[in-house]
């Protein structure tokens, strides 16, 4: 896929429903960061979580307005570790980054996840043509089997997914198993409308144990990747012109 902006999803997360929502996107290019609400779309975007009880940062008020900014925004900037401590070369280890990585790898690494506050950065997906890519970390991960099998997990094993719809919180939710059949958890609700899409068209792709970090917080301790393409049942104007409930990254 071509070069493009580096860039990151913002989520809110209804701390009474556990839900989560896609309400902004954060991009880094040619030195400039620049951060706007995610208005387009439906499932998953600022109207609903704003309908669910969600009020705009208070450091960005307006939910028109594209904020820049030559320097990482202050809210954001303090949900990064901070250089000084004693052991932050090694925490740069543990999440898989050289002393090289800029801010933005440091957010999408630790989701930029504060205790005072229901924020997380997570990876985009990426749309190019008729092939997409993204990884996540697995929802849901403490309330099924994942916790026995992680010493059994390795980087690299494939895994498979089972659509959910009769789900009571989400009708396009999506089940993550090992390839033995055990339930790990869930793809993310701000995702599982784009891959519920393309396992019900029957596109092709892959997606496989991209990480794995045991000592981390549940909802952290496991990522997938997931690459593959789109076929000829999936509606992709809708896609491109951003009238879809999910909403890409166009490269």
């Amino acid at each position: 896929m071509r070069k493009q902006p580096f860039e990151l999803w913002l989520i809110w997360q209804n701390v009474e429903t556990r839900q989560r929502y896609h309400v902004g996107r954060l991009f880094y290019e040619d030195g400039l960061y620049t951060f706007i609400y995610e208005t387009k779309g439906v499932r998953r975007k600022l109207k609903e979580a704003m309908e669910n009880g969600y009020r705009p940062h208070l450091a960005f008020p307006n939910t028109s307005k594209i904020y820049t900014s030559s320097t990482l925004f202050g809210p954001f900037a303090r949900r990064l570790p901070d250089v000084r401590r004693p052991d932050y070369l090694i925490l740069l280890q543990e999440l898989g980054l050289s002393v090289e990585c800029t801010d933005m790898d440091v957010l999408r690494a630790t989701g930029g996840i504060l205790a005072t506050d229901a924020y997380e950065f997570v990876s985009p997906i990426y749309f190019e043509e008729h092939a997409f890519a993204f990884d996540f970390f697995i929802a849901g991960w403490r309330y099924y089997d994942g916790e026995r099998l992680v010493h059994e997990l390795q980087v690299g094993d494939g895994i498979d997914f089972l659509l959910d719809p009769d789900n009571p919180h989400d009708n396009k939710a999506v089940i993550i198993t090992s390839l033995a059949g055990d339930k790990l958890g869930f793809v993310p609700a701000f995702y599982s409308g784009w891959m519920f899409e393309v396992i019900e068209k029957g596109c092709h792709f892959k997606a496989k144990v991209e990480a794995i970090h045991p000592h981390a917080a549940p909802h952290r301790k496991v990522s997938i990747s997931v690459v593959g393409t789109v076929n000829q049942f999936v509606d992709t104007t809708q896609v491109l012109n951003g009238s879809a409930e999910w909403q890409l990254i166009m490269c």
